[in-house]
């Protein structure tokens, strides 16, 4: 009979953890050789399925492990709580955009000024110097 849990313990230097069954129950002792032949190691929080066997000891321990697919889930909901790692799409950056309103704002305010000075600052260099 095959059960359904989830890998909640892993220790890479001795190929062994723990499943816990998703129907409760006592934790089940998993050995490296009863994974698939993959090339992937095991994860913790991982889904499985497998079978329940007796081993040389005498302890129920975990036989012909099979990796369960993750839930499928509708792309456009992602509930709140799962959204924290994930990068969001890139805005405009507000504070550039402040920068640049700045920016073009004194360029313009400049081009005024001058404009209107200009008549006064000409009015300066042709004024009449005296003369003895």
């Amino acid at each position: 009979m095959r059960f359904e849990g989830e890998l909640v313990a892993w220790n890479p230097d001795t190929a062994f953890g723990t499943i816990r069954p998703a129907g409760g129950g006592e934790e089940v002792r998993v050995s490296q050789v009863a994974f698939p032949m993959d090339g992937d190691i095991p994860h913790l929080g991982e889904k499985l399925s497998f079978e329940i066997v007796t081993g040389r000891d005498g302890r129920k321990v975990a036989a012909q492990v099979r990796r369960l697919p993750p839930p499928k889930r509708d792309s456009a909901f992602i509930p709140l709580r799962e959204t924290k790692g994930r990068r969001r799409p890139r805005r405009p950056r507000t504070m550039w955009m402040l920068v640049g309103a700045l920016l073009v704002l004194g360029v313009l305010g400049m081009a005024q000024w001058k404009a209107s000075h200009s008549k006064d600052l000409a009015g300066m260099s042709a004024a009449p110097t005296a003369r003895r």
